[in-house]
């Protein structure tokens, strides 16, 4: 549904219409949503989001969600359960990027829809679902602060560890940004654009992803 649409459905029926156009949205959001776990040791070790990429099984998350030591592999979960081991097919820590290849790359999987950030304008509703403090695709509601040379988008929105790596979206469902970081207070989101740059050059030039060093 389009923010006209859903602001039309708003006035008609103030809290039926916006109420079920924002459940809507969640679901969609949801659906794309999935869950990164990294994992040493043996056992999970943490959570961050990822965006179900368009293309045959990838998954765009932030480097610090999958960073860390030798061995932590990410498992990524999909919205309807299923997890699978996933590859780290590229990775770049000065954006805070990093592109997940599944092993089974046959199954049928949504994906997302993706925006333009650099059409967003200051006071423009978003939303952002990932799985904040563990809670497996919450959502929440805010507006844009300010848009940063096109390539950050700044908003008066909620979000806490779990979100990073997750979608930061408008009223019609369009991704416009990857949530990445908290600054005083106001979510920072990679501008989509930067995201599809990225994702485009680790396919055009595929290369290997040396881990990590160990600690001492």
């Amino acid at each position: 549904m389009s923010a006209a649409a859903l602001a039309l459905a708003s006035v008609a029926t103030p809290h039926a219409g916006m109420t079920d156009a924002l459940a809507s949205l969640a679901q969609r959001l949801q659906r794309v949503t999935a869950r990164v776990h990294t994992r040493g040791a043996g056992a999970f070790s943490g959570v961050g989001a990822g965006i179900v990429w368009p293309g045959s099984g990838l998954v765009v998350t932030n480097a610090h969600v999958v960073g860390g030591r030798r061995g932590r592999w990410p498992i990524v979960e999909l919205a309807d359960g299923r997890s699978f081991e996933a590859r780290l097919a590229a990775r770049d820590q000065e954006q805070d990027l990093a592109l997940l290849a599944l092993e089974h790359t046959d199954l049928p999987i949504e994906a997302a829809t993706l925006g333009d950030a650099r059409s967003m304008r200051v006071g423009e509703i978003v939303v952002a679902v990932g799985h904040p403090l563990g809670i497996a695709g919450a959502m929440s509601f805010g507006v844009v602060h300010a848009v940063r040379n096109d390539d950050w988008v700044r908003a008066d929105i909620r979000l806490a560890p779990g979100n990073s790596g997750g979608p930061l979206a408008t009223l019609d469902g369009s991704i416009v940004g990857i949530n990445s970081m908290v600054v005083r207070g106001l979510g920072v989101a990679i501008a989509v654009h930067r995201v599809q740059a990225f994702v485009a050059d680790a396919i055009r030039e595929p290369h290997a992803v040396p881990p990590e060093d160990e600690e001492p």
